[in-house]
């Protein structure tokens, strides 16, 4: 079989059992290819040829190799792509906690849609919400994707799966008064964490980024302010950094009330800084627990004191909402979707379309009632 490029066998009439030998594992046994046709002499000969051919393009995946094997050769591939860390740490949850045993152990060639399908239901039936149960099909998706384009299966079975579906809601931000409500709270408790909330809700940063900021991002003479990484906590205590969750750079402006709340919290550093005779770095963190800016606010952290000072206020919210809270209250101010966007730093238009729909939906009847306006036509009796 060895010196064989391929064999073909009737094993019953009209079906014809294909196979071509691959190499050997490290084992020293024969790795054998084999598909089974169904139909005439020249049509297995055909599909013979094909199979040859698909080996020596090295398509050397025998239909063996479970899904387990997959998902840990995939989370593999994508570490060595430097993706991010908290991404990675959860494509390994789904891989090695959240994918059961058994569907670990099926072998990628009897893969069916329907068993993804029974895998998401009883994700379902335990309690996972739908968004929840979408992201585990997304990494599945992505590691069969890529199973595809390594050749080890000949379509991605993900594909045809169904997923539940998820249903938009529509977010909900705080009201001005609610926010300022929030912000005197926090200035009552923790001064430095007042000014991070009132850059959040003037900037719609992410929590991440806010906690990335450093004084070197800011530009006093053109007021922007460069948002280029995010700060992510590691398992077991610690934190790093990382990119932006687009993985872009921007640049936002920022307006004089922000300013002028910078300059006064950075006076603030400097004085408590010389009085402890320490010197501040230039890329010293903006927002930070530690004299000299040393290292950033945690952002569990963070969210945890919005939380607290949000309930202390009278105002049910959390910290994500003061983004919602800057986009929206742009929105209304007339400014575009694609404004907007870029100032959030989504990585599309379309998404803040999708998310802020809502608020789009008001500026529209809106100028509806601008237009009317200016026809003036008589109402009709």
């Amino acid at each position: 079989m060895a010196g064989q490029p391929g064999q073909i066998r009737e094993v019953a009439p009209g079906v014809w059992r294909l196979r071509v030998y691959c190499g050997r594992s490290p084992s020293g046994s024969p790795i054998l290819k084999s598909k089974t046709v169904y139909g005439g002499v020249r049509f297995a000969q055909k599909e013979l040829a094909k199979l040859v051919a698909d080996v020596a393009r090295g398509n050397t995946a025998t239909g063996s190799e479970t899904l387990g094997q997959l998902l840990a050769t995939f989370v593999d591939h994508v570490t060595s792509l430097g993706r991010s860390p908290t991404t990675l740490r959860e494509y390994k949850r789904f891989a090695e906690r959240v994918v059961p045993k058994r569907l670990r152990d099926k072998k990628l060639a009897l893969l069916s849609a329907r068993d993804l399908d029974a895998f998401y239901r009883e994700l379902g039936e335990k309690g996972l919400s739908p968004m929840s149960v979408r992201h585990v099909h997304s990494f599945l998706g992505a590691a069969l994707h890529q199973a595809e384009r390594w050749r080890m299966v000949d379509h991605n079975v993900a594909r045809q799966a169904t997923p539940p579906a998820v249903h938009m809601k529509e977010v909900e931000a705080p009201e001005p008064d609610e926010v300022q409500r929030i912000i005197r709270a926090a200035e009552t408790i923790e001064p430095t964490f007042a000014v991070l909330l009132i850059v959040a809700a003037l900037t719609g940063a992410r929590r991440g980024e806010l906690c990335a900021l450093r004084w070197s991002d800011l530009d006093w003479e053109t007021g922007t302010l460069q948002i280029a990484r995010s700060v992510y906590e590691l398992q077991g205590g610690g934190w790093s950094e990382k990119a932006t969750k687009t993985h872009q750079v921007r640049r936002i402006g920022l307006d004089d009330i922000a300013l002028a709340v910078l300059r006064k919290h950075r006076n603030t550093v400097d004085a408590l800084a010389s009085e402890l005779g320490l010197d501040m770095a230039t890329d010293a963190f903006i927002f930070s627990r530690s004299p000299a800016g040393f290292e950033p606010l945690r952002p569990g952290v963070v969210s945890n004191f919005t939380r607290r000072v949000a309930m202390q206020a009278g105002v049910s919210t959390h910290l994500h909402a003061l983004r919602h809270f800057s986009a929206t209250q742009a929105i209304a101010a007339g400014y575009d979707p694609v404004t907007v966007s870029k100032r959030l730093g989504h990585a599309d238009p379309s998404i803040t379309l999708r998310v802020y729909g809502h608020a789009v939906e008001q500026r529209d009847r809106e100028l509806a009632a601008s237009l009317g306006k200016t026809l003036a036509l008589p109402r009709p009796s």
